[in-house]
């Protein structure tokens, strides 16, 4: 789509505060997300702004002012209506937004920036980054992490041509790297997780493949300083001589042993510097469970933390799409989770004082009649307003949902 198009297609929408009575749950606008591109949703001052998709394929960023509580959306381009594209948000060191997109293995990635801070209505032109790793397939899953301790360089993950996890980089002056891969699992879709310290360090969750296809795994490694590294600080390689093979990595959980396949959810770095990443797995087609995995220090310790019912897609070949469970980066020992209850589908608060071992939780978001599910925390929440967003409605695929984007009020 050329940027003209884009520019002329860009609209605005206003929306007033929710009323005292319904400030718990507030239904924002019609859309849908996958959760394998990141950051959904950002906090910046006093702003908090969400990405997504909506039923007729319009890429949206929306923002919350959070002192008034009057919200705003801006259509920044028209894709296919697949949540594979919904939109991932970097903050600019100036505190301009950076939104990246692409078609379900599109051929291109795209992206746009907001010409001032915190103003949604105005736009760069669209640019698009070129795929050049060889392959049947195109990009898919923008994961954008900003390093402040090498000078603000910008690391952008997807899953690539070959369906491996890819990366280029971005200098300050706004130069990109050619294109990398970083985790390969030859015929297999090694799915990603991404998440940073705030300085010099990136987590990476992966599994060896999708679930439905291949008996799955959860892996760990994180870069800093120009290598791969498990979490206990062992070294694996430069990132120059990447890709690495999943069994490189820490293996956090064994489908081996189990015979039980897992996909991941998310992934954060505690404020002691020790990653945390929730996991499901699918001991039975109906029934998936929900894993909270913190490394000690040593070694990765798994805690069960509750059944989560079966896929929110019944009757269709995603049976390991769960309700969806997430950290909140800010205190990864907070964790929301969504799972069906008597009268639908529930979004719960569960938060550990020591690392997993014993649990507080409660209901945040009740079932009504409707699925509430993939939540997610704005990446940088420090309290207030929109703390918690969620897809509420019906969700049947990825390209057939009736879902719309609500936050607590």
């Amino acid at each position: 789509m050329k940027a003209a198009r884009l520019a002329a297609a860009l609209t605005l929408a206003w929306a007033l505060p929710a009323t005292a009575a319904q400030a718990r749950i507030v239904t924002w606008a019609p859309g849908s997300w996958s959760w394998f591109g990141d950051p959904r949703a950002v906090q910046v001052g006093g702003a908090t702004f969400a990405g997504w998709i909506d039923w007729s394929g319009r890429i949206t960023v929306g923002a919350l002012d959070r002192r008034s509580g009057a919200t705003r959306a801006a259509v920044v381009a028209r894709v296919y209506h697949d949540d594979h594209s919904d939109p991932s948000i970097l903050v600019e060191p100036d505190g301009r937004l950076t939104v990246f997109w692409s078609g379900h293995d599109g051929a291109h990635m795209y992206y746009r920036t907001t010409l001032n801070p915190g103003d949604i209505s105005l736009w760069t032109p669209v640019r698009t980054l070129q795929q050049s790793i060889r392959g049947p397939d195109g990009f898919t899953y923008p994961n954008p992490v900003l390093l402040p301790a090498e000078a603000d360089r910008l690391y952008l993950f997807w899953r690539g041509a070959d369906w491996s996890a890819d990366f280029a980089t971005r200098t300050p002056s706004g130069t990109w790297s050619g294109a990398r891969e970083l985790i390969r699992s030859p015929g297999q879709r090694p799915y990603l997780k991404v998440a940073d310290n705030g300085s010099n360090l990136i987590g990476l969750a992966f599994t060896n493949g999708h679930p439905r296809d291949v008996l799955t795994s959860v892996y760990y490694a994180a870069y800093r300083h120009g290598s791969l590294w498990r979490a206990g600080g062992t070294w694996i390689t430069r990132v120059d001589w990447a890709p690495i093979a999943p069994r490189q990595a820490n293996l956090v959980y064994d489908a081996a042993k189990t015979h039980v396949p897992a996909w991941v959810w998310d992934v954060a770095i505690g404020r002691d510097g020790r990653p945390v990443i929730v996991y499901a797995t699918f001991p039975h087609g109906a029934q998936h469970v929900y894993w909270y995995a913190r490394f000690d220090g040593r070694r990765w310790i798994s805690h069960r933390l509750t059944s989560a019912g079966g896929s929110i897609s019944p009757g269709t070949i995603e049976q390991q799409y769960s309700g969806g469970v997430a950290l909140d980066h800010t205190q990864p020992s907070t964790v929301y989770l969504s799972r069906p209850v008597d009268g639908g589908w529930q979004i719960e608060r569960w938060s550990t004082p020591d690392g997993g071992g014993h649990w507080r939780r409660s209901v945040v978001v009740p079932a009504d009649g409707t699925e509430n599910v993939r939540p997610v925390v704005p990446r940088g929440y420090t309290g207030g307003p929109m703390g918690l967003l969620w897809l509420r409605g019906v969700y049947g695929t990825y390209t057939d949902y009736r879902t719309s984007v609500a936050f607590s009020g």
